[in-house]
């Protein structure tokens, strides 16, 4: 099989393949570059970017201005090629902010999930911005469908199915996460194929989790989907912001290690077992002080710790304070490459050895 490309409104790369956002500081110029310049599409997480202190007193202003000097970090590392988008959190307490400073920058395109973005257009506005919606069943669709015909007249340019092997946040209850087979990615496409055919829409459908190399990409392309978005495999790119020994973590990492905890977002959440994990399932609370309120959905009077500041422990390689997301193919990631290393498994008919490991779950170095 050869891989298709990937079509959303008027973008288009080569290989059908979106980077998930990946904050916090992990998702940054360097990585969103090296996707496009390898001809997949590129995106910035947009949470987490700003100066520490100046955040203390300024976080919306700060958040803003870091991303909008990250989006032409990105454009100046890509020589202006395209796509390269953003991902924002409907939690953030700055969402609305951060999607106009994105929409004034003029990035190519917006993701948008941990809640329904129901205001997203109307805050992008005029702008020449594909929005795709983030979503982990039909229901969920068809309410971000209806509201924006009614709202905006528009409907999404694409939209990002996550299935209950993702990582990160997860739009299901515990209960189905213990059954994911419940809620497969066969079933929840065949939900939102309907929710579709009931809007007379063709867009782009793309699958999220667990999809960590060509051959995962193919059994989507093969459902019926027309791309992928992947995360856990692009952290351990060396391109990635994380630091070598938090990625180092995952290739080390295996199943048994991954677990699921309720996030101070206000949703479960896929993470490595650590310390900081451990301390947090045993019923203890972090000590944190709050000076940034970054999401809407935490109260920091109830919550057992910061999710802030754990993920940006695990940006520093924090094994022991740190918040490792990571999706249920963490048994994939076995390897540190580049990202040309790994887009290079893409092309051809079939996939072509992998390039000789930096870093195995074997501990070799190269």
């Amino acid at each position: 099989m050869k891989l298709p490309r990937l079509k959303i409104r008027n973008l288009s790369s080569e290989f059908p393949v979106i980077q998930a956002g990946m904050g916090v500081r992990v998702g940054m110029a360097p990585l969103a570059s090296a996707v496009i310049k390898c001809g997949g599409m590129g995106t910035i997480a947009s949470v987490g970017l700003g100066d520490i202190e100046k955040s203390k007193s300024n976080y919306e202003e700060e958040s803003c201005e870091l991303l909008a000097k990250e989006i032409r970090e990105a454009r100046r590392l890509t020589g202006g090629r395209r796509p390269l988008g953003v991902n924002i959190m409907v939690a953030l307490s700055v969402y609305e902010a951060v999607v106009r400073a994105a929409a004034q920058e003029k990035v190519d395109f917006i993701i948008s999930g941990a809640g329904l973005p129901i205001y997203l257009p109307g805050y992008v506005g005029d702008h020449d911005i594909a929005l795709i919606p983030v979503i982990s069943s039909g229901r969920a669709l068809d309410v971000v469908m209806k509201a924006w015909k009614r709202r905006y007249n528009r409907e999404p340019d694409a939209v990002i199915i996550e299935s209950p092997l993702c990582g990160g946040h997860l739009g299901f209850s515990m209960e189905q996460l213990a059954h994911p087979e419940t809620r497969s990615i066969e079933i929840l496409l065949k939900e939102v194929q309907e929710v579709l055919r009931n809007y007379n829409s063709k867009i782009p459908v793309l699958a999220a989790g667990a999809i960590s190399n060509r051959e995962d990409i193919e059994a989507m392309i093969r459902l019926g989907f027309d791309g992928v978005q992947i995360g856990t495999r692009f952290i351990c790119l060396e391109e990635s912001g994380m630091a070598r020994t938090g990625k180092e973590l995952y290739v080390k990492a295996k199943p048994e290690d991954v677990v699921v905890i309720q996030s101070p977002v206000g949703l479960p959440v896929r993470v490595l077992k650590t310390p900081l994990v451990d301390r947090i399932l045993a019923g203890k609370k972090e000590p944190f002080y709050c000076p940034y309120l970054c999401l809407r959905t935490c109260d920091r009077n109830v919550v057992p710790f910061c999710i802030a500041k754990a993920l940006l422990d695990a940006w520093r390689g924090d094994a022991e304070n740190g918040l490792f997301m990571t999706g249920c193919d963490v048994e994939g990631v076995t390897e540190i490459v580049s990202t040309q290393d790994f887009f290079n498994t893409l092309k051809g008919e079939t996939a072509p050895a992998a390039a000789k490991p930096s870093f195995t779950k074997s501990g070799l170095s190269r």
